[in-house]
């Protein structure tokens, strides 16, 4: 089975569905992960500097997960667009790893970035597939996109992924991003929600395990619905 994450950032993977990439990696799955942006806006200093640091911070999480590769497709962190270059980008990137299934954000959510990336790949997606839709790989057509998203909006999971097992590793990958955890305790604002990440994000995990059953767990909404077992 293949696996793409498409995020908007780096850390995004690890905290929304972390724990569902190590488990399908674990078990031999090829999971690659696709950043937007190298996520020059999260941070006090250069741009340029946090591009560099945020990128090595995303390829040790991966290293981590167990994903096969770690990827950037040099968007603008914040100015994410929803243009026709860019879905060409993403349905070249899809093609690129023909994935059986893609993870991305879910389209209501407080970041720009988040929303637009949810539209785009959304409609790469489906553009992924068309023959006449030229770009250098050839098209493919995954089974299904599952959308990961923030307590903060309406997401309302439908799917879970038992993680039980996984929970350190996740922990372990996001501790990787140590300039966003340092970042996100400083700064203070609209991201206060993510203050104490780490065991912030384990305990929502927890609570989603609940709901479930079972101790630690990831929510998705799938695209269809009919194929919602796929990623169980």
């Amino acid at each position: 089975m293949e696996l793409l994450a498409i995020v908007a950032h780096p850390d995004d993977a690890d905290i929304f569905c972390g724990g569902t990439l190590a488990k399908h990696a674990d078990r031999g799955d090829t999971v690659t992960i696709a950043h937007l942006t190298s996520g020059e806006y999260g941070g006090l200093e250069s741009a340029t500097d946090i591009a560099a640091v945020r990128e090595e911070e995303a390829r040790r999480s991966g290293e981590t997960l167990g994903v096969a590769a770690v990827e950037f497709l040099g968007f603008e962190d914040g100015r994410i667009e929803y243009t026709l270059e860019n879905r060409l980008s993403i349905v070249e990137t899809i093609r690129t790893f023909a994935p059986d299934v893609i993870l991305t954000h879910y389209r209501d959510d407080m970041h720009p970035d988040h929303r637009v990336t949810s539209r785009l790949v959304t409609d790469a997606y489906y553009m992924a597939s068309l023959p006449l839709v030229e770009t250098p790989s050839d098209p493919c057509d995954p089974e299904n996109v599952y959308y990961f998203g923030k307590p903060t909006s309406e997401f309302e999971p439908s799917v879970y992924v038992d993680i039980t097992g996984y929970e350190d590793v996740k922990s372990d990958a996001i501790r990787q991003h140590e300039s966003q955890v340092e970042f996100l305790q400083s700064h203070g604002g609209i991201d206060a929600e993510f203050d104490n990440l780490v065991d912030g994000v384990a305990a929502e995990n927890t609570v989603l395990g609940k709901q479930t059953g079972v101790d630690s767990a990831e929510g998705f909404r799938p695209f269809h619905e009919t194929t919602r077992a796929y990623l169980e």
